[in-house]
């Protein structure tokens, strides 16, 4: 049930690009999140992290692939 409202208020938001519909996704992510015994300070936290070690979409560059 969340799975799908986050896909409705993704495209919402992909529609209109308003920033009650980005909100309307972070409660449902919180939502997400908490049904999974996650607080959303801890997923800031990860997110953060990940953010140090891989770096943010500030520039919005996107990595395609990894060559090993």
């Amino acid at each position: 049930m969340l799975n799908e409202k986050l896909c409705e208020e993704t495209a919402e938001f992909l529609e209109s690009g308003d920033a009650e519909e980005l909100a309307d996704i972070l409660e449902v992510v919180d939502a997400i999140a908490s049904n999974k015994g996650i607080s959303f300070e801890q997923l800031i936290e990860i997110k953060e992290n990940k953010a140090k070690k891989n770096g943010k979409f500030e520039k919005r560059i996107l990595l395609k692939e990894v060559i090993d």
